[in-house]
């Protein structure tokens, strides 16, 4: 089966302590509130959140679910996640990538996220268009998480 991958990084600059960005972004059951086409993400893996971690999610369209396991945890700086692909229109996509975060300056934090996924079939052929839709997607996402967690500072 044919495949390919492509790697999009989106960087923002947060109004926030690293220690505050970094808890909202590494709790993947919060993903949904800032990511928007995922629907839900439950833990399936007891214990305390680090590598090794699985969880559930489920996306739109089409409410499909599949697993997704953080490979790497640095606890307040990075982690890093891979799955199984998920399925759609003939073709797979297989998430990998990760998110890290710095002190940026005195109370604001650089968050970058570098998405990696591993495309097959009819995904593998649409793959200049899912590179931009993926990167015009996670930027949107990227100025919503901002949002959100620049309005709960206490500042």
């Amino acid at each position: 089966m044919f495949a390919t991958s492509v790697d999009v990084e989106i960087a923002v600059e947060i109004e926030r302590p690293r220690e505050a960005v970094w808890e909202f972004v590494s709790d993947a059951e919060r993903w949904p509130e800032w990511l928007d086409e995922f629907e839900k993400v439950v833990p399936e893996s007891d214990g305390p959140v680090g590598k090794g971690s699985v969880f559930r999610y489920t996306v739109l369209p089409g409410h499909r679910s599949a697993t997704i396991e953080f490979v790497e945890w640095e606890p307040g700086r990075r982690f890093a996640w891979d799955g199984p692909p998920l399925p759609w229109h003939g073709g797979s996509a297989r998430p990998r990538g990760f998110t890290e975060v710095t002190t940026a300056a005195e109370g604001h934090t650089r968050l970058v996220s570098r998405y990696q996924p591993e495309l097959f079939g009819t995904m593998a052929l649409m793959r200049p268009y899912f590179r931009r839709w993926l990167h015009m997607r996670r930027t949107k996402d990227a100025r919503h998480l901002k949002q959100l967690l620049e309005a709960r500072a206490d500042h």
